[in-house]
């Protein structure tokens, strides 16, 4: 097994949060603080640098309104 944090689905999955987190109107730091933790650790989520576990990403979506689901479904037909 290759590490997925260089794999194609990780960037795929960083850059829906991203928007996600854009269409929301969300500053790094906005988001941050909804989660209880730094920006910093939201940028490097955002840049792949930082994984996160399910637990973690299904409260990210909540705090950003999104279905979790719907970037599913966006890693399976990539």
């Amino acid at each position: 097994m290759k590490k997925t944090i260089y794999s194609s689905e990780v960037k795929i999955l960083c850059a829906w949060l991203k928007e996600k987190r854009e269409l929301s109107n969300l500053t790094m730091r906005e988001l941050a603080k909804l989660l209880d933790t730094s920006h910093a650790t939201i940028g490097k989520i955002e840049l792949g640098e930082r994984r996160l576990d399910v637990i973690e990403w299904i409260e990210y979506c909540e705090a950003l309104n999104a279905d979790p689901f719907e970037c599913l479904e966006t890693l399976v037909k990539k």
